[in-house]
């Protein structure tokens, strides 16, 4: 593929960052609590709040341990008085080590706003502290309660979408992948944002065109890639590597959007073009000009918001037809 070029606005945010310092790079186990306060602060200082009908935090219980949440309920009567709403179970991104529910405030209203649905935010435990599989362990009891139980907060169990960026698009499809088993109530929709799919290889032309100076790095990724999952074993397992599975029965439909200036965008098209040979419809969008992560400057002047926008404002309208049409269980 050609080199891409990201838009003017990206390109001068990527300049101040090459001078203040890009912190992935020197990510280690003595700082990365250091990181996650510094993107607390930022998202408290920078982000406006988006007004949605109400928000609450509460705890699913898990296997031997509690699984945090955060519940977004939209501006919709219409809909409240119609029945039970549709659930957008969403999964952060941050290389399964940075990111909290917090830092994706923005991006969750927005996405309850523009469905409209409840949002159920996750705040699964992170690495290193809390490596492979807890994360996932996570994603997989909230998924599963929330199907057994979504009346108990006004939603529809047989509306329920799994979506997530970087990271957590790797948590909400093979969260999805697992609960295709369950063919009685599938997941109407999976939406994936520049996902990480094959965590076991970096030879693709994307990093070597984007893997330095695009904000995530080859180095970045290597460090997430030891604090998540420090048995090298565990880095072809489909449960990490999902282009790497083998059996897609009873994955819901997906959407996948890429950016074009990201050392994931091989992968993430790749996995769009194994989930169509395994008879998964995919819808695959490539946004060009954007980088990885571009969804974290929603509601962030001046380098990606209006692109994320955008970008979020399209997935809402292909979950909007997919919840109109209901569950058609993955299959073509």
């Amino acid at each position: 593929m050609l080199l891409l070029q990201p838009t003017p606005e990206i390109q001068a945010f990527l300049k101040t960052l090459s001078v203040i310092g890009n912190d992935l790079d020197n990510l280690s186990r003595k700082n990365v609590a250091a990181s996650r306060a510094v993107r607390e602060e930022f998202a408290r200082q920078r982000l406006w709040e988006i007004a949605v009908e109400s928000v609450r935090s509460f705890t699913v219980p898990g296997a031997g341990h509690a699984v945090a949440v955060r519940l977004y309920v939209p501006y919709d009567k219409q809909l409240a008085r119609e029945g039970e709403l549709p659930v957008v179970v969403f999964f952060h991104g941050g290389g399964w080590s940075l990111g909290s529910v917090d830092t994706y405030d923005s991006i969750t209203r927005a996405i309850a706003r523009l469905v409209p649905a409840l949002v159920l935010s996750v705040d699964y435990r992170l690495a290193p502290e809390n490596p492979f599989p807890a994360a996932l362990e996570d994603a997989e009891e909230v998924l599963r309660w929330v199907k057994l139980h979504a009346p108990e907060i006004g939603g529809d169990p047989h509306r329920i979408v799994a979506a997530g960026d970087s990271a957590g698009g790797t948590l909400a499809t093979v969260a999805a992948m697992h609960a295709g088993v369950d063919a009685k109530n599938p997941l109407v929709m999976q939406v994936l944002f520049y996902p990480s799919t094959n965590i076991s290889s970096t030879n693709y032309e994307s990093y070597r065109q984007y893997g330095e100076g695009y904000v995530l790095t080859h180095k970045a990724v290597e460090t997430f890639r030891e604090f998540y999952l420090p048995r090298e074993s565990d880095w072809v397992l489909p449960e990490v590597s999902p282009l790497l599975a083998k059996n897609f029965e009873g994955m819901p439909p997906a959407l996948i959007v890429g950016a074009g200036c990201d050392p994931l965008r091989d992968e993430g098209e790749a996995y769009a073009q194994k989930l169509r040979l395994h008879g998964i419809h995919v819808i695959y969008r490539l946004e060009p000009q954007l980088i990885h992560a571009f969804l974290n400057f929603y509601n962030f002047e001046p380098a990606c918001s209006p692109y994320a926008e955008g970008v979020l404002g399209y997935a809402a309208g292909v979950v909007r037809e997919a919840l109109r049409r209901g569950s058609v269980a993955g299959r073509v």
